[in-house]
This record gives C-alpha cells, structure tokens and sequence, in this order.
C-alpha cells in the first residue's frame, strides 16, 4: 500500500492568485500519462495567450517514466498536486475531496474557476463533480466518447465462419463500415464508459472531436448551443512532438526493429489484463505472430507485465526473448517520450492495440491500426477504414486479422480525421462563451434568458 501523501501546492500559489486581476482561472486537469500529453496543447495555448492558467495534476500517474518525461517534453509545471493514493474508489473519492477545497479557495479570492477535464479518465469525472458540487461547470475535452460494438449475432456469424473456415478478411473488413451493425451500452473500457458519460451532465462546454459525437450528444438532449465539433487536441501534440523526433532515441531501445515492418503493440485495458481468457488469446496471439516471422515490437506495461506473470506466461516469455531477440522480437519498458512514440508508430507496418489514443495517433500518421477489444471508441477511425477490431476470443483470427491489415493498401490512408490547430479553435469557443455569457455554469433562469422577467412584486 503506498503511504500516505498530503497534497502539494507551489509556494505562494494562493498568494499570486489574489492579487491577480483576472477573473477567471483555466484549470488544465491532469493524471495520466495520455492525459497529459493531449491536454498540454491547450495549456500551452492558454499561457501563450496570457489567460490565468493552473496545471493541476490528481498524481494518478506517478512514475517518473509516466509522468515526469512527459511533463518536462512539453514544458509544463504543475502548480497543484492532489497526490492521490490506494484503491481506485477512495482516489475518486479523495480526488472530489481535495480539488473541491481548492476550488471553494479560489471562490473565495473571487476568482471563477473553469476546469478543462479530458475525455472518459477517473481525473476527469471526479474533477467535473468537485466542480459542479461548487456550482462550476466544466469545458469536456473530447466530449461523448462512447464505445459502438457490433451485436451478439454479428460476433455469432463470424466466429462460426472462421470455424468452418469461411472468414474472408475483406467481408469482415466491409461490414464493420456498416453503422447499423453497432450498438452502445457496453461497460468496456471499464471504467471509462462510466466515467465519460456521468461527466456530460456537470459540462458547461462539450468540445466534440467528431460531427458524430455532436449529432448523438443532441439526441441525448444535451443544450445544442454548448456543443461543438474542435477535432482532437492529440493533433497537436503531435505536431509539437513531430519536431522533436531527430532526438528520439526509440531506434537505440528497439535497434532490431530500425529499418522493419515491424507491428507496434501495446495492452493494457483493465478487462484484457484481468481476465485470464481474454489475455491468454491476446498473448498466444503475438506469440503466433512473432514465430509467423513477423516482426513484433512488444511494449511492457504495468498491466500487461502483471497479468504475464500472473497467469503463468513468464518462461514462455522469456523462451520467445531467447528464440527470437536480436531477429524479429523485441520486448522492453514503455517509451517514456511521446515523440519516440510517435518516432515508431509513424515508422511501424500497423499499430496493434487496447489503447483510445494510439487509436487517434496511429490515423494521425497514416498507419492501420488493429484494435483489439469487441468494440471501439473511436468508432470514427474504423468508419474511415484506417482502423479494425480483432475481438480478443481466438488468437488464430487475431493473428490472422493483424497481417491482412499490414498488407491491405486501404488502411494506409495518407490523411487523417482530426485536423489541426485544435486547441486554438477550443480556446476560442470557451473565451467567447465567458464574454458572452461570463460563467459557464448556469441555472435555467440564466441559461434560458428570463432574469428580464423577474418580478417579486
């Protein structure tokens, strides 16, 4: 158990926000590695335009490799850390607690606090709710991500195909572009399909990565006047990260992989990790890929090295290391700089994955990513055709799906669908609706413009 840890705040932060003459403070949220990395292009957006902006990290990622690296890579200082701890319910409940605090101090300097939380992580549901319980609302960045699964029977048919051997990659690959196949309601990635949808109701301002995240945030009768489609802040990290790939050193960390096609693997979602059956597919699934001669860069994640020891996986480990290093294998610690990972992504034969955001990145830089889970939250890069689900329940059909993606010209799409300049298009959009309407939070006699017609007389 980690001992406990009191919640860090810079010297003089209260002091200096007393006697600024801003009204309104930008509080960046941040927790996890990801996080940090797609929320930094709207930090250094709102500095560069001399708005009072406040980092303020939940500690959820501590780890120097998770954390630091990246946090110094962008030029970020945390000015608040909340130095969460122990089991994930008391983090939510301690991160409530803490921010909520330190916002109810920043009211009382007659400050107006509007954080900036991002898409389904446990920062950002907790945050939203410290917030609105103090009558704030917050800008979501990455609004409504939901994750569409083909139906029960779409999954049927095909595993009974594939078991009398009738799969045919390019039917499957076809069908997934067919939007009635989906349905939402799943629970996966757990908890994050909680945690994105208990944030709408407590969000002042929804910045959509995707026209079909707003036409479904409408239907759920959310205010159609606090939406808008803004693309993905992650295009912008990347394009800061683009600049320093003649640094990265992700070629000396993998050095058999320089120069490959070489697939670019990373698991670690609670229910690929914790469940036995599914991790067994998933890893029999490399390994198969690895002694099929392809070449296989294998991230080590905290997750993912948990469950290969828990599930007694270790020594067929380290047999294919023995086999296989120096060839085709390569098994090491996660990149700790965002552009060595965006150096490999952009130089791999596909992206293989559990992960949200390499979803995005690998349709950043042009490369067909295998999604391995049932269904997907990012339903737009597989409507786009650079993305697939490979259901983790045979590895056979796994390993089968990953190397007809590395050969099919289709998913190489040479154009992406998260634009550019995304977070001055979202700072934008929140400063005009403070000037507008001065507090992002509002009560329905406020929201619906009937102060005019008070009358107590």
């Amino acid at each position: 158990m980690p001992e406990q840890r009191d919640i860090f705040i810079r010297e003089n932060f209260f002091e200096n926000l007393k006697i600024s003459q801003q009204k309104y403070v930008h509080i960046i949220m941040i927790a996890t590695k990801p996080d940090i990395i797609k929320q930094a292009p709207l930090y250094l957006e709102l500095r560069k335009r001399g708005e009072l902006t406040v980092l303020i990290h939940t500690g959820q990622h501590y780890d120097y490799n998770l954390s630091k690296w990246v946090l110094d890579e962008f030029q970020m200082e945390v000015d608040i850390n909340l130095n969460i701890y122990w089991s994930i319910h008391e983090k939510y409940a301690m991160i409530i607690e803490r921010l909520g605090n330190v916002l109810v101090e920043m009211k009382e300097l007659w400050k107006i606090p509007v954080p900036y939380v991002h898409w389904d992580t446990l920062t950002a549901t907790t945050a939203d709710k410290a917030a609105f319980l103090n009558k704030c609302a917050v800008v979501h960045v990455e609004a409504w991500i939901r994750t569409f699964t083909p139906s029960k029977e779409f999954y049927h048919e095909l595993f009974e195909k594939y078991e009398k051997g009738k799969f045919d990659w390019k039917d499957y690959y076809k069908s997934l572009q067919d939007f009635d196949i989906y349905e939402r309601g799943s629970i996966e990635p757990f908890p994050e399909q909680f945690d994105t949808r208990a944030i709408e109701w407590s969000t002042g301002f929804f910045a959509a990565p995707v026209a079909l995240y707003k036409e479904t945030l409408k239907k759920e009768w959310f205010p159609k006047e606090n939406i808008k489609v803004v693309w993905n802040t992650v295009a912008d990290a990347i394009e800061i990260s683009k600049t320093k790939i003649p640094e990265s050193k992700a070629f000396e960390i993998y050095p058999n992989m320089k120069g490959k096609d070489f697939i670019f693997i990373t698991i670690h979602r609670r229910e690929n990790c914790e469940k036995r059956e599914r991790f067994m597919v998933i890893f029999n699934a490399i390994k198969k890929l690895v002694e099929r001669w392809v070449y296989v860069c294998f991230l080590e994640l905290n997750a993912s090295k948990t469950a290969i020891e828990n599930y007694g996986l270790k020594h067929v480990l380290d047999n294919l290391i023995k086999d296989y290093w120096n060839k085709n294998f390569s098994y090491w610690p996660a990149l700790a700089h965002h552009h060595e990972v965006i150096d490999m992504i952009s130089k791999a034969w596909a992206v293989v994955t559990d992960s949200w955001s390499m979803q995005e990145e690998a349709n950043i830089v042009w490369v067909p990513c295998v999604t391995i889970r049932f269904g997907s939250d990012r339903t737009e890069t597989i409507l786009d055709w650079s993305n697939i689900i490979a259901p983790p329940i045979n590895s056979n059909l796994i390993a089968d799906i990953v190397v007809w993606a590395i050969w099919n010209k289709k998913m190489k799409k040479e154009n992406h669908i998260y634009w550019k300049n995304v977070s001055k298009k979202i700072v934008d959009e929140v400063l005009d609706k403070l000037k507008k309407e001065g507090n992002l939070f509002r009560f329905d006699d406020e929201r619906l413009d009937l102060e005019k017609f008070y009358n107590w007389s």
